[in-house]
């Protein structure tokens, strides 16, 4: 270990040579003549420094890695798949429905859709009040789509803005509708 660390010190020290013969050379070529050229003291110090410290760092990488080694990472990944689904189009009143109750599986998602033929456009939000307040809904045109993952739709409502709109919903589903 110590002759690698004196191996390294000696490439420091052989770079830092190399830059001052380099500024020698360029300097002689502005002025005509090589003048005399020495290393000031402290940069000879910072480049034994930076080389000493790379011994320092690859003992700290090689920690890191042996630590991370011993992490035990849990990766939930994709959901599993399910069983059914399940699908329906709720008639939506202006004063704002409640979605019927459906449970959705962990880590899938419920999607929900302005029925096509829609006389107007719907409102999503989390209660009644939010639904029918267009500064507090989510506006959702003929056709359009919004995907939420709650825990069961009832968690959403949503007013109509001209009767005679319906929202389309599609879940994926586990045997006997649990999530």
């Amino acid at each position: 270990m110590a002759e690698n660390r004196d191996a390294k010190v000696a490439a420091g020290m052989s770079t830092a040579a190399a830059i001052a013969a380099a500024l020698a050379w360029i300097n002689s070529k502005k002025v005509g003549a090589a003048p005399e050229f020495t290393l000031p003291e402290e940069f000879v110090q910072l480049v034994a420094a930076i080389a000493a410290s790379t011994d320092t760092i690859d003992a700290t990488t090689q920690r890191i890695i042996e630590e991370l080694a011993t992490l035990a990472i849990s990766v939930q990944g994709w959901p599993g798949n399910t069983d059914s689904l399940t699908a329906l189009r709720v008639a939506v009143a202006v004063t704002g429905t409640r979605l019927p109750s459906i449970a959705i599986p962990s880590g899938m998602s419920m999607v929900i859709k302005a029925w096509a033929l829609n006389p107007g456009w719907l409102q999503v939000g989390a209660s009644i009040a939010e639904c029918t307040n267009v500064n507090q809904s989510f506006p959702l045109l003929p056709t359009e789509v919004v995907i939420y993952q709650v825990q069961n739709a009832d968690q959403i409502y949503i007013a109509g803005t001209a009767v005679g709109c319906f929202a389309c919903l599609t879940v994926e589903q586990r045997r006997g509708g649990g999530a």
